[in-house]
């Protein structure tokens, strides 16, 4: 065995003689050896040879994608040194074949020795029936012990007050998130106060309705809550029942059925939920609404994807060319039909090919080919296509049929020399792109020539483009294409289809990225992928360009390097200071629809979600610090400054003024911070660059220093922006209210948190539950109270046990400073006895989170392709939900879980290679640490609660519109 060890280990191994040596199994790794001509196994009668191991195939295994995940090559390419553990390990299936060989040789080796087998199995037997006698014999004991006790009155008496267990007892409930189930209910807005609550079910997921009415639709199912007080006892008491409509489709009905429990659980009900069918309600339920229900025809669609059937315009072209056939639109009647050409029509699942007498053979040849790249890339290949010849009679009269003439019509006289060329000129394309300027939209026309054709490579997967053919309008969706775009490339093709004299036939046809039509393929120069076939070489090494391509190019290099230090709180401090003492002036407006209105002092530093604004900062600056646009600025404004300087003096050769300037190196600049809120409207930033405020502004300013833009989002904002609040940086939720409005009557809950450093310090309000609170932060809980008819608010600041000293400070500071419109700030430590009132405003003491330890080891990477290959990049520390890029897969370590989050625009492409790279970056981290992190795949807008917690300040998302697609 050693010697055939020594010997496998060599890599020129050419012959092996194993005959004659009563072989069972051979390992796997014997097909390892490639150099191995000869191999003799004779006089071995028992010898199974392995499974001979499938070729391996560039892009499967550990190559996905032509790349080699192993994370001892990946380590490699990294500049890390591979540690021995994560060498590459061997095939599994090879092992596990291995193994069973081993236990064959056990197996034959137990026949050989037979006689030890049967003894070892007659004293086990014996052994059983010496413990069979020893246990009956202690059940005699145990039987006649009982009957000699006999139970005292007292001991009978208490055998009748134990309390018989309920079948309710017994079970368990499971632990389940129900954020996403019913968010109302886990923040407390809902099923707090005595009332009827309704939920319709909408893409298996229940949906809380405004108005609890006797309202039904037949083909919905709805979940009802009645909560009530009963007999004077503390508490609600809670009664659900869910609605089942005569034509619902199973997948209400299920849900109805799941989502009724999951409600009862979340409430903590012991009462069973209720089946009420329309037709058949049961006479409490008909009370909730006063007697009164009423069923209306239809509802919302099934949650099951629904095919529908795709609608098809019949279309006949004439072919043109040779080599590159080229197809022109023409009416679909007889009238347009000629012998000398071939034509196809267009008709849905059927595609007809005409030939007329007197065309081309190579243009009947490619018309039939265009037609199977029709059926092939928009038909899904289902499409029937018939050719029809001019000696098939049967044939022309079906091709006849469909453009409803008769194929008298056509001429048949053969044409002379000069009629038979095609004089038909293709049309030069123009392609542009669509943008979105300042306001207004811009259709830039992209340049090409013969000697560079227009090609598939000038597509981007983030524009949108229009093909003007003159005969046709294409209009082309990139993968990743802003929304914004899609529709207004939808408005100015059908504006520039009117715009230009076209034929009667000319139409807009959308095309989306992957799923082109061949129409309009054929305008791109080689953009079907056609294998080149040499007849000189064998079939077997005819391939696509595609399999023989290199290895693709990633960058996983983000995964391997170490975590960003946080920056100390001194340094912190320092550059705060400086930024501050730097700081001339700053004026603070909101955006109320088209008005700006100046904040009050006492506003200052309090951000709304919902609205918009401005900060007009002027500071000092180095001027070597300028970039190029401040420092062209500058220069203007300087000259216009030595220029009247001039004119006021009477002339001067201005040199002092030269050498002043030279020793000159700070200079005012102006900054205009654009803050944008998460739920504020988009049109915001377009409003304020065309307003006449900016305008205002920069006529005012810009004559005196150079002045920039800088637009930054919520949670998103820029250091020296947040240094100037000193860290009383308040963002609530909702927007800002005016004098008008009635004042807040339910409770808000701030969580005051630092990402990465002191200066990245936010106290942001988040859900009003206990559920998300953290031993490791401090919170801010505002309460308001009706103190005689005047509502009035209480600030309660809770400690975590948990929190920096640092932290507590601080959001005392921001307790007693930041909030004017209290009365009194109670510091509250956690564990120290909260007053119930607290709990209360909660929803109740629930089970939160004891620790804040992940915040020193979180990171948050985002894997994307938009730089023309899979790249794993990292964000900073200061992250926020907003840098979930809806296109992109982004990869969340908490140090005990790793998240994969998947943007709906994500492609396969990028998942695939993200959930790769996620199991590559746990083996590297269990590999240095020892630590085993769990892996958990999340989708955008099904986050669960562990996800969400991690987030400082989490919000819904805005709905997206989905593709017409």
């Amino acid at each position: 065995k050693q010697w055939y060890q020594r010997r496998v280990r060599g890599a020129n191994l050419q012959q092996m003689d194993l005959s004659c040596n009563q072989l069972v199994a051979l390992p796997s790794s014997m097909w390892e050896l490639k150099q191995l001509k000869n191999l003799n196994t004779d006089d071995n009668p028992a010898l199974v040879m392995p499974e001979k191991p499938p070729p391996e195939v560039k892009g499967s295994g550990a190559e996905f994608y032509n790349v080699d995940f192993s994370l001892y090559n990946q380590r490699k390419v990294a500049g890390l040194k591979p540690a021995q553990e994560t060498m590459p390990q061997k095939d599994k299936e090879a092992e596990r074949k291995q193994r069973r060989a081993q236990l064959r040789i056990k197996q034959a080796q137990l026949k050989d020795d037979g006689k030890e087998g049967k003894e070892d199995s007659s004293k086990f037997i014996k052994g059983l029936s010496e413990y069979k006698e020893d246990m009956d014999s202690v059940s005699t004991y145990i039987q006649s012990s009982r009957a000699r006790h006999d139970p005292t009155e007292e001991e009978a008496a208490e055998k009748k007050d134990v309390k018989i267990k309920k079948w309710t007892d017994a079970l368990t409930k499971p632990s389940l998130d129900y954020t996403d189930l019913f968010p109302e209910v886990v923040n407390n807005s809902v099923g707090q106060e005595e009332g009827l609550y309704m939920w319709r079910i909408d893409s298996f997921l229940p949906l809380l309705l405004d108005d609890a009415v006797g309202r039904f639709y037949e083909s919905d199912c709805y979940i009802i809550l009645h909560a009530s007080l009963k007999n004077n006892l503390p508490g609600l008491n809670y009664d659900i029942h869910f609605w089942i409509g005569a034509k619902s489709e199973i997948d209400k009905k299920a849900c109805a059925a799941i989502h009724a429990v999951n409600l009862r659980n979340l409430l903590g009900c012991e009462q069973r939920t209720v089946r009420e069918e329309q037709g058949d309600e049961s006479d409490d339920f008909i009370l909730y609404f006063d007697g009164d229900i009423e069923v209306l025809e239809g509802g919302s669609e099934s949650g099951f994807f629904q095919v529908e059937e795709t609608t098809y315009v019949k279309r006949l072209f004439k072919c043109h060319g040779q080599n590159n056939i080229q197809l022109e639109p023409v009416e679909c009647n007889v009238t347009a039909v000629d012998h000398r050409h071939s034509y196809l029509l267009d008709d849905g699942m059927e595609i007809v090919v005409w030939f007329g007498k007197y065309s081309k053979l190579t243009q009947q040849k490619k018309a039939t080919l265009f037609a199977e790249k029709i059926s092939n890339l928009e038909r899904k290949n289902k499409a029937k296509i018939i050719v029809v010849n001019k000696y098939d009679q049967e044939k022309q009269h079906l091709f006849f049929d469909k453009l409803e003439g008769n194929e008298s019509e056509v001429s048949v006289e053969e044409p002379s020399e000069e009629d038979k060329e095609d004089t038909y000129s293709v049309p030069t394309p123009k392609l542009y792109e669509v943008h979105l300027g300042v306001g207004y939209l811009e259709l830039p026309q992209l340049e090409f020539s013969s000697n560079r054709p227009i090609t598939q490579a000038m597509l981007r997967s983030q524009r949108v483009y229009l093909l003007d053919t003159y005969t046709d309008l294409f209009v082309w969706v990139g993968a990743h294409s802003d929304r914004l775009l899609r529709l207004a490339a939808d408005k100015l093709s059908h504006e520039l289809l009117k715009l230009i004299k076209r034929p009667s036939t000319a139409i807009v046809n959308k095309n989306f990225e992957g799923v082109e039509s061949a129409l309009f393929r054929s305008f791109f120069h080689k953009w079907d992928n056609v294998v080149a076939v040499d007849f000189t070489r064998a079939a077997d090494k005819v391939v696509a360009p595609s399999e023989g391509k290199d290895e693709m190019k990633v960058d996983l290099t983000a995964l391997f390097t170490r975590r960003e230090q946080s920056m100390s709180s001194g340094d912190c401090t320092t550059i705060s200071e400086q930024w501050n003492e730097n700081l001339e002036t700053m004026s603070c407006f909101v955006m109320e629809g088209k008005n700006y209105t100046r904040l009050p002092a006492g506003e200052q530093g309090h951000f709304y979600t919902e609205n918009c604004y401005i900060f007009l900062c002027t500071y000092w600056m180095f001027i070597s610090d300028f970039n190029d646009d401040l420092l062209d600025q500058y220069v203007v404004l300087q000259k216009n400054a030595n220029a009247g300087k001039k004119k006021e003096e009477g002339g001067g050769d201005g040199e002092e003024d030269e050498d002043e300037d030279d020793e000159e190196e700070e200079a005012l600049v102006c900054r205009v911070y654009f803050w944008q809120g998460r739920d504020a409207s988009k049109v915001c930033w377009p409003q304020f660059s065309l307003s006449s405020f900016r305008t205002k502004i920069r006529e005012k300013i810009g004559s005196k220093m150079p002045i920039e833009d800088e637009r930054c989002y919520q949670q998103q904002e820029n250091m020296k922006l947040l240094s100037y609040f000193k860290g009383k940086f308040i963002i609530h939720k909702g927007k800002r209210p005016s004098e008008k409005d009635s004042p807040n009557v339910r409770p808000r809950l701030y969580q005051v948190r630092q990402n990465g450093n002191i200066l990245a310090q936010r106290c942001v309000e988040i859900g009003c539950s206990s559920l998300l609170l953290n031993s490791g932060f401090c919170y801010i809980l505002k309460l308001p109270v009706n103190k005689d008819g005047d509502m009035s608010y209480i600030l309660y600041v809770w400690v975590g046990s948990k929190s920096s000293e640092e932290l507590m400070n601080a959001t005392i500071d921001i307790g007693k400073e930041a909030f004017d419109d209290v009365e009194t700030v109670s510091v509250l430590y956690e564990g120290s006895n909260e007053p119930d009132i607290f709990w209360t405003a909660l929803g109740g003491r629930k089970e939160y989170d004891r620790s804040a330890d992940w915040m020193d080891v979180i990171r948050l990477f985002r894997c994307s392709n938009e730089r023309g290959y899979f790249a794993v990049s990292e964000k900073c520390s200061d992250f926020c939900q907003d840098d979930l890029s809806d296109e992109d897969v982004m990869i969340l370590d908490s140090g005990t879980d790793v998240f994969v989050w998947i943007g709906e625009e994500s492609s396969d492409v990028e998942r695939k290679l993200a959930l790769k790279s996620a199991q590559l970056y746990q083996q590297h981290v269990q590999d240095l640490t020892g630590d085993a992190r769990k892996l958990s795949i999340v989708r955008r807008g099904k986050e669960n609660l562990r996800f969400i917690k991690l987030f400082h300040g989490w919000g819904p998302f805005r709905a997206r519109l989905k593709n017409s697609s």
